[in-house]
């Protein structure tokens, strides 16, 4: 596995808190003094010249002329107060590196412990960006201080991978769009150039580290266009960057890149693209859909646990495809207003600045507002600052413009140990109405005993930390697998279990020991098929994209595709008139919740299309829950028009059955829990 190699850390001793400040605004890069203008030559005539030194004689002596006490004294104060500009930028930007640099030791679990911190970085990060900005002239004059542009675009990218990481935290997507506002405005005004000029191999470094972390955000904005382009030229950085300094690292950066191009080829070679060869757009995130449930008491998807543990499985910054995909299925499209709109409060407008960049508007619970800054003698034709303009913070605004993600832990090859520290953790976090989602995708882990008290199986495990294992290779996979018995004390609150695995079917009939809500969504045991993740975690991301790529489409007209796209929206409403019809009180709770709506709705149309396909004949080809109570729904005769009505539209006829019924999987008998 490799990483991009982290940031230096800044060794500074914390100094008292500077006053409280707001939140950092979009980058605003210097501008130039206008020469002064050129002034007429008066004529050279004899009379001129004659009276010129009589003039000059006539002339009063002035401050300019004649040093004198006063002008010392002026000049005394103005150096001072430049020493304390300098002074004080040192402060701030010590400071700021001071808290950024100790982000990284703070507990994952627990907002009370690191939320703290980050507001404290913000604010330093803020009060450092704007004083800056202010000074920018002073602060570029080598006599002074001399600071660099490559300087200042470091500060904007710290800036950028403080919302980023802001957002990993929240899972808020206001702050992940802060990230992308930042690093473009970095890559629009290059701010790291002249490392080859310079011969300067930590500014390369420096270069190469921002376009790994932009590409991550582009990949989580699903910006493929972006992404396309930054892999083109961090491909030629890097090819420079072992030519002309041959470090030791290249190839390792040369890894980095490979790994880069082939996650994008595995999240955007599925998608078909258009007559033109341009990609053909999909919604990833939640889309709001009819069909709520107001008789139900409200419920909430709070806490979700994504587990990926497939090392043979595409990666990116340990961030595996299945991964990738079940983060983008947990949280909500943004916020896009009409062109001409004016921004919500916690809305991204797409409307594009005088930069060229989005102008955000920052999410209240951050920070109340942001002035604008503009830089002395800016043109005024183009602007480098963004305004965001103070907005009253209410309770009834606050409550129209929350945007309630589920908050996520994303472990990748994980210990046991560290699974079940994070699931009680999330389990602590909820409340009363709240839910816990637990997606496991790993390899199989299956146990041959018949006194396993339900210790059977499940996924495998990381066994970091471990050492040499003395135990046989039973004992190992007993030790190391997270078995259906784990999660039992879960279910003592509402859970929600999604499996992504060749040992799925041992989590069936899980006893619901403790009466409250537990649903088991499980993919099937073997797929026919190959792809690059797995077939049932790409339905529940995206049903139309994976079934263009299960029924290898790769072209498709736009007018065809939205007519695709809109037969899919029909597809789902109808299986949520039949979803919704369940008896099971506690299952019915589930549906309380968008997410998990839409998630139960998409398992209904895998197990449709799956049981239609020619090649899924067997029952470990198909999806299955526990409680069964959707397998009866996947064979209504208006579910199966619907799916026929999409492969007629799609022309792919010859790779489903389309006269025969779809059957429902049978039981799987092999649970290692009896109910």
């Amino acid at each position: 596995m490799s990483a991009v190699p982290e940031k230096e850390p800044v060794g500074v001793a914390d100094p008292a808190q500077p006053p409280e400040g707001q939140a950092p605004t979009p980058l605003a890069e210097p501008a130039t003094a206008a020469p002064a203008p050129a002034t007429d030559t008066p004529p050279n005539d004899d009379t001129t010249n004659k009276l010129a030194p009589q003039q000059q004689q006539e002339q009063p002596l002035t401050a300019d002329s004649v040093p004198t006490d006063a002008k010392r004294e002026a000049d005394l104060q103005s150096a001072e107060r430049d020493k304390e500009t300098v002074e004080e930028f040192q402060y701030l930007l010590e400071k700021s590196q001071h808290l950024f640099s100790g982000l990284s030791d703070l507990p994952e679990i627990g907002s009370k412990y690191w939320q703290p911190h980050f507001q404290r970085t913000f604010e330093v990060y803020t009060k450092l960006w704007k004083f800056q900005n202010q000074h920018r002239l002073l602060l570029e004059n080598p006599v002074h201080y001399g600071l660099k542009r490559w300087e200042v675009g470091e500060i904007a990218s710290k800036i950028g991978q403080l919302y980023y990481r802001y957002y990993l935290r929240t899972s808020e997507t206001n702050y992940l769009h802060e990230a992308f506002v930042f690093y473009d405005a970095i890559r629009e005004r290059n701010y790291f150039r002249g490392e080859l000029s310079m011969k300067n191999s930590a500014l390369m470094i420096k270069k190469l580290r921002y376009y790994a972390r932009f590409i991550v955000v582009c990949l989580q904005m699903n910006s493929t266009g972006m992404m396309l382009q930054l892999l083109e030229e961090v491909k030629s950085l890097v090819e420079v960057y072992a030519t002309v300094f041959n470090p030791v690292d290249k190839m390792e950066w040369a890894l980095v890149v490979k790994e880069m191009a082939l996650f994008m080829q595995a999240v955007c070679g599925p998608v078909p693209v258009d007559d033109a060869g341009a990609t053909l757009p999909a919604s990833y995130r939640l889309v709001p859909r009819r069909g709520r449930v107001e008789k139900e008491p409200k419920f909430r998807l709070q806490e979700a646990l994504v587990v990926g543990n497939r090392p043979t499985q595409i990666k990116f910054s340990e961030l595996t495809l299945d991964m990738y995909y079940v983060l983008q299925m947990l949280e909500r499209e943004p916020n896009v207003n009409p062109m001409g709109a004016a921004p919500s409060e916690g809305a991204v407008s797409a409307e594009p600045s005088a930069t060229g960049i989005s102008e955000p508007v920052r999410s209240p619970d951050m920070l109340e507002s942001a002035s604008s800054v503009q830089e002395p003698n800016a043109d005024a034709t183009r602007s480098d600052s963004t305004e965001i303009k103070p907005k009253e913070k209410t309770e009834d605004t606050d409550r129209a413009t929350r945007r309630p993600n589920p908050h996520k832990y994303v472990l990748y090859q994980p210990t046991v140990s560290q699974v079940l520290v994070y699931l009680a953790n999330a389990f602590r976090e909820i409340g009363d109405q709240g839910c816990v989602l637990l997606y496991l995708s790993s390899d199989g882990s299956r146990i041959d005993s018949e006194t396993s008290h339900g210790y059977v199986g499940g996924i495998a495990t990381s066994r970091r930390g471990q050492g040499d294992s003395t135990h046989d290779r039973t004992t190992d996979l007993l030790i190391n697998t997270v078995h259906p018995a784990d999660l039992v004390p879960f279910t003592r609150k509402p859970l929600f279990l999604i499996v992504e695995s060749s040992c799925s079917s041992t989590y069936s009939n899980m006893p619901n020991l403790f009466n409250q809500p537990m649903l088991a969504l499980l993919s099937p045991t073997m797929y026919p098929i190959h792809m690059n993740s797995g077939i049932y975690t790409f339905f529940l991301h995206s049903p139309l994209v994976a079934f263009c790529a299960l029924s290898q489409i790769t072209t498709m007209d736009a007018i065809r595709w939205a007519h695709v796209d809109r037969l899919f929206g029909e597809f789902e409403d109808c299986v949520w008139e039949f979803v919704s019809q369940v008896s099971d009180t506690r299952v019915r709770r589930f549906f309380g919740d968008d997410f998990l709506r839409q998630i139960v709705v998409r398992h209904v149309v895998c197990c449709v299309v799956l049981g239609m396909h020619r090649e899924f004949t067997r029952k470990e080809h198909l999806p299955q829950a526990s409680p069964e109570l959707f397998a009866q729904i996947a064979e209504e005769a208006e579910l199966i028009r619907k799916a026929r009505a999409i492969i007629d539209e799609c022309g792919v006829a010859e790779m489903y059955r389309l006269e025969e019924s779809v059957g429902s999987p049978a039981p799987v008998t092999d649970s290692g829990l009896s109910t």
